[in-house]
C-alpha cells in the first residue's frame, strides 16, 4: 500500500482548540499510560551523544506525550537534561503541567512553532519529533529534514503506527478507550464531556484520525527516497528502520558526519 494523506480533522484550523487539545491528552495519556517509546531509548540515547547536547527540542509536540516516561529514565542518567516542548497549535495547558510536574526538564514555547523552519533560537540543538512525521506532506517532511542538515542539527523521528495489522487492529478499540480512559485524563476539560458521552463525535474524531495517521504514515522506502533527495546529505549519517515487537516504532535519525 503507498502512502495516502489523507484528512486529518486536527490539521485543520478552524477544527475546535478543545477538541484537539483532548486529542493530544488522549494521545498523552496512552503513550504514558504503556510506556510505548520505551522500545527507542537506545536510540535518543544515541541521537544525545551524537548532538553532543543536553537539551533538545521537541517539534509539533502536541501534549508531550511521547517524553514523560522517557524523560525520567534519561534524567536520572544526564541531570543537566532540558526538553523545549513546541507545537504548531501548542496545547498550552498540558505544556503548563508537564512543567509544573517536571520543573527541571520541561520548557515550551506559546507561540506557534514550524516544525518546517524552528526559529533560529531552537536551531543547532537535537530535534525530535515523536508521532507527528506523518503530518507532514512529502515536500513539508523534506523540509523538515533539509533544515536540519542546513542548521547542523540532529534529528530523532519515531511514529508508533505504520501501514501494518497490528496498527490497524489498534483501531478498532480506540472509540471503547476514549469512553474509558476519559475518566483518567487531566486536565478534564468539560466542553468536550458531552462530545464524548451524549453525542460521541469526538471518539469518532480520534478513529478517524488514527486511520489517516496510519495511511499517511512513511514506509522505510519513502524515508529514503526524502533522505536521499536532501541537499548535501551526504555530509549526515541517516539510520532509518523499526523496533522489533507486535506494534514496531518506526525511526528516522540523523547527524551530521
Amino acid at each position: 500500500m503507498r502512502r495516502f494523506h489523507a484528512l486529518e480533522w486536527e490539521d485543520l484550523k478552524w477544527f475546535p482548540t478543545s477538541w484537539r487539545d483532548f486529542g493530544t491528552d488522549y494521545l498523552k495519556f496512552i503513550a504514558t499510560k504503556f510506556d510505548i517509546y520505551k522500545p527507542i531509548l537506545p536510540l535518543i540515547r544515541k541521537a544525545m551523544e551524537k548532538s553532543e547536547q543536553n537539551h533538545w527540542v521537541d517539534l509539533a509536540s502536541g501534549g508531550g506525550s511521547a517524553l514523560v516516561q522517557l524523560a525520567k529514565v534519561l534524567k536520572a542518567e544526564n541531570p543537566e537534561l532540558k526538553i523545549t516542548l513546541t507545537d504548531y497549535y501548542p496545547n498550552i495547558r498540558a505544556f503548563e503541567l508537564l512543567q509544573k510536574e517536571f520543573p527541571t526538564i520541561f520548557s515550551f514555547e506559546k507561540t506557534s512553532i514550524n516544525a518546517m523552519q524552528p526559529p533560529k533560537h531552537l536551531e543547532g540543538t537535537l530535534k525530535t519529533i515523536f508521532g507527528a512525521f506523518h503530518h507532514f506532506r512529502p515536500k513539508d517532511a523534506k523540509q523538515v529534514l533539509q533544515d536540519t542538515i542546513d542548521s547542523n542539527s540532529t534529528i530523532a523521528v519515531f511514529e508508533p503506527v505504520g501501514r501494518n495489522i497490528g496498527s490497524w487492529f489498534s483501531m478498532l478499540f480506540v472509540p471503547l478507550n476514549v469512553f474509558v480512559f476519559t475518566l483518567f485524563i487531566r486536565p478534564v476539560r468539560l466542553k468536550v464531556l458531552p462530545f464524548i458521552y451524549l453525542l460521541p463525535l469526538v471518539p469518532l474524531y480520534i478513529l478517524w484520525d488514527g486511520i489517516a495517521s496510519i495511511l499517511r504514515t512513511y514506509s522505510e522506502k519513502e524515508l529514503k527516497a526524502l533522505v536521499s533527495s536532501l541537499n548535501n546529505t551526504e555530509s549526515y549519517h541517516w539510520e532509518i528502520g523499526k523496533t522489533k515487537g507486535a506494534m514496531p516504532i518506526r525511526y528516522l535519525i540523523g547527524y551530521k558526519k
